[in-house]
C-alpha cells in the first residue's frame, strides 16, 4: 500500500465532500510508521492532555490496528 500524507489529506477531503466530517482515522501501525517520517503528517499530530495514548490529526481521532498496510477513515 502506497501512502503518503498528500494521499491522506485527498482523501480526507472526499470523505467531508460526500459524508460529512469524519470521526477515526483507522490507520495500520506500518503505515502509521510510514506516515511519521514525513515532517508533514508528525508535526500535524497532537496529543491528547488527558490520555497521552491518544492521537488526532486534523482534529480526527487516530485509531491504531493491527494490521500492518491499512488505512480507512470513518
Amino acid at each position: 500500500m502506497e501512502i503518503s500524507v498528500k494521499k491522506v489529506n485527498k482523501r480526507i477531503e472526499e470523505f467531508l465532500a460526500t459524508s460529512g466530517k469524519p470521526s477515526v482515522l483507522e490507520i495500520g501501525y506500518k503505515t502509521y510508521a510510514k506516515l511519521m517520517n514525513e515532517d508533514k503528517f508528525a508535526n500535524a499530530l497532537k496529543k491528547d492532555h488527558q490520555d497521552p495514548m491518544l492521537r488526532f490529526y486534523k482534529d480526527i481521532k487516530i485509531k491504531m490496528v493491527t494490521e500492518k498496510h491499512h488505512f480507512e477513515i470513518k
